[in-house]
């Protein structure tokens, strides 16, 4: 099943649930799928959806920690945030651990042969293009620490 149409489905047993929290990180995950398809002029494809609620998880991951540094204050939304974020995991790709990651970025390094800091960008990229599930935040601390 197509990930929009998944979406879709979700949302309908969310509505008959009443569970608000689903109900609002569905509905912004197809708006932004819909800005997304409008501004590019094409069909709302699974790569399309997954980037779309890629982005929006790194975003409200961002948002919890802001939240959490508020103390007691924003306790209650860094958890309805949290909520949102699990429940949205589901549809995206299994992230690979800080390990993983490491071993991936050595094995770069090691075919990239002699690199500084200038070359970051590259290396970035080559490591990303080994696949899917790996966190693009993660590469670049793990990189910078290889390379300094």
């Amino acid at each position: 099943m197509a990930v929009t149409d998944d979406l879709s489905t979700s949302l309908k047993e969310a509505m008959k649930a009443k569970d608000k929290t689903k109900l609002n990180a569905i509905r912004q995950i197809q708006t932004e799928i819909a800005k997304k398809k409008a501004e590019k002029g094409e069909e709302a494809t699974d790569e399309l959806a997954l980037g779309v609620i890629s982005s929006y998880v790194k975003k409200m991951t961002k948002a919890v920690e802001e939240y959490q540094s508020l103390g007691e204050r924003g306790e209650d939304m860094a958890n309805q945030i949290q909520l949102e974020i699990d429940f949205l995991s589901e549809w995206l790709p299994e992230q690979l651990s800080e390990e993983d990651v490491a071993k991936l970025v050595d094995e770069v390094l090691s075919e990239l042969g002699e690199v500084d800091m200038s070359q970051m960008g590259r290396i970035i990229g080559a490591v990303m293009a080994k696949g899917d599930g790996i966190d693009g935040s993660l590469v670049s601390k793990l990189v910078k620490e290889k390379l300094s």
